[in-house]
C-alpha cells in the first residue's frame, strides 16, 4: 500500500525528519515555496529547524510541514517549475514555485489547527500505471519510463514502515505516533 495516514506532532515530526535525514540516499524538496521565495532543497535537520522558524520541537506548530522526497536509486527527474501570482489576490506577491516528479513520494505532516484539531499527516506516491495514464498531459515531467517504480514503492515502504513501528495508539487504520497521543490525552480532538 503507497499512502500511510497516520497522527503525528512535535517531536514525532523530528523523529521522522531525522530518519529520513539519516539514510542518507534521498533529497528532500518542500512541496512549495514560500510567496516571493526560491524553492528549498532541504539537507539536514537544521535547515529544516532553520527554514521553518523552528526552535523547539517540543512545542505545538501551527504550520504544517509539506515535503516532496526523491529517492535517488529511483532515478527520473525532479521538476521545480515557477507559479506566476496575482498580486492583488497573494498579498502583493508575484510567484512561487511548486515541486513534482512522476516517483517523488509526499510527505505531509500537519500541525494543530485553529479549531484545536490535528489533522492526519499523510505519505503517498504515484503509481507506474497512474503516472503512465497522465504521461501525456504532463509532459514538462519527463517520461515516466525514466523512474524506477519498484525502487519508489521500496522506499515508499519503508517509509511507512518506520512511521508504523513509532505507534502509540491507533484509530481504525491509522496509527498515532507518541507526540500526538499526549496532545490526544490532553484534549486534542484527532481528526
Amino acid at each position: 500500500m503507497p499512502n500511510c495516514d497516520f497522527f503525528a506532532a512535535c517531536e514525532d515530526h523530528r523523529t521522522i525528519l531525522n530518519w529520513v535525514f539519516s539514510l542518507g540516499d534521498c533529497d528532500v524538496y518542500e512541496l512549495s515555496s514560500g510567496l516571493d521565495q526560491p524553492l528549498k532543497r532541504l539537507a539536514t535537520m537544521s535547515e529544516v529547524e532553520e527554514h521553518f522558524a523552528i526552535s523547539s520541537w517540543a512545542e505545538r506548530s501551527r504550520e504544517a510541514l509539506h515535503f516532496q522526497i526523491h529517492p535517488r536509486s529511483a532515478g527520473g527527474r525532479v521538476q521545480i517549475e515557477r507559479v506566476e501570482l496575482r498580486p492583488d489576490k497573494c498579498q502583493g506577491a508575484t510567484f512561487r514555485y511548486t515541486c513534482s516528479g512522476w516517483g517523488l513520494v509526499q510527505l505531509y505532516l500537519q500541525s494543530v489547527d485553529r479549531h484545536n484539531c490535528l489533522k492526519n499527516s499523510h505519505t503517498n506516491h504515484m503509481s507506474e500505471k497512474r503516472a503512465a495514464g497522465w504521461e501525456s498531459q504532463v509532459p514538462e515531467l519527463g517520461p515516466v519510463a525514466a523512474w524506477d517504480f519498484q525502487e519508489v514503492a521500496r522506499w515508499s515502504r519503508r517509509l511507512n514502515t518506520f512511521i508504523r513501528n513509532q505507534q502509540a495508539s491507533k484509530i481504525a487504520s491509522r496509527v498515532i505516533l507518541p507526540g500526538a497521543k499526549v496532545l490526544q490525552d490532553s484534549g486534542i480532538q484527532l481528526g
